[in-house]
């Protein structure tokens, strides 16, 4: 079982904090109406949820689900964080192979270079996924340890912030977290280690493009450039992003003009040269057939949502 993170609301928590027990401590039993994320700091925290058992040790995390009894089955020393978020925070989903959990990924990936990173789109169609339960490295586990630590430091001093701060450090948590795992299951992917050149290959095509989509960018010239036959670039290109070197450039292009007309007075044809459109009416027609609306129409829609 796997969880995303729900984006329609930033996280809350009702309590968050760090519990630390001795050696003839068990966990009491409960049925939460929340979800509960343990981190452990260190020692050993034998906890059952219905039927199953987690032995949980230094840098291990857990999420305990709303309306799911859990209890201890075993007496030992432990120092673990918690925090206790409302029961719509995460959105349960089946996948269970490492290549279903690839395929998430990718798709992931693919409607990220898809999107307009000036839309609301992407919170909703790049989720990240957060496991049942997992082993975090040191490096995440600092982050979890001076997250929580400032949470707690704000509650002791009674800061008037104290929430935003919880939601902030979530934020933090769960972001690490989330990373650790995409890092996981991909070095555990058997695919990973023949797509590491061809992955360095993609870099290289997405910088150039990043740097000089305001010119006439050719296939002749990625061959070139990359000293690699272009049909073969064009291929690994698709396997990474899901669309190919030109679709990106073409979504590349469109994005850069909306910035412009959201945050400046250009003419059209100021806009079209300089983000790498020959003419004016070619910018009005591929923004027109991308976007569904002409330049002018979605300047004035930005503007009216502004206002």
């Amino acid at each position: 079982m796997h969880f995303y993170l729900k984006t329609d609301h930033f996280p809350k928590s009702s309590f968050m904090n760090r519990s630390i027990y001795p050696e003839d401590w068990m966990h009491f039993p409960r049925t939460p109406g929340e979800f509960m994320l343990f981190l452990i700091n260190d020692g050993t925290l034998y906890i059952r949820e219905d039927d199953i058992n987690y032995e949980l040790h230094t840098g291990d995390m857990l999420l305990l689900e709303p309306g799911r009894f859990h209890v201890g089955y075993q007496c030992s020393y432990v120092d673990y964080y918690f925090i206790h978020m409302p029961a719509d925070t995460f959105a349960a989903v089946n996948l269970e192979t490492v290549y279903e959990l690839n395929r998430y990924y990718r798709q992931n990936k693919h409607n990220y270079f898809k999107a307009s990173p000036f839309d609301y789109e992407l919170y909703d169609s790049c989720k990240g996924l957060l496991p049942k339960t997992m082993h975090i490295d040191s490096a995440a586990m600092t982050t979890v340890r001076r997250s929580m630590d400032e949470v707690i430091k704000a509650l002791s001093t009674r800061d008037a912030f104290y929430k935003f701060i919880c939601s902030k450090n979530i934020l933090d948590i769960l972001i690490c977290l989330l990373r650790c795992y995409s890092a996981q299951t991909f070095s555990e992917s058997s695919e990973a280690e023949p797509h590491s050149k061809g992955d360095l290959r993609v870099d290289d095509i997405l910088f150039y493009l990043q740097q000089n989509y305001h010119t006439k960018i050719t296939g002749k010239e990625l061959e070139t450039r990359l000293h690699m036959n272009f049909d073969y670039l064009n291929r690994i290109f698709k396997q990474k992003t899901g669309i190919t070197i030109f679709e990106y450039l073409k979504i590349l292009r469109i994005n850069k003009s909306k910035e412009l007309l959201n945050n400046s007075n250009m003419k059209l044809y100021e806009i079209a040269a300089l983000t790498g459109f020959p003419n004016e009416y070619h910018f009005n027609r591929v923004f027109s057939d991308t976007v569904g609306t002409s330049p002018g129409k979605y300047r004035r829609k930005v503007a009216r949502l502004k206002s």
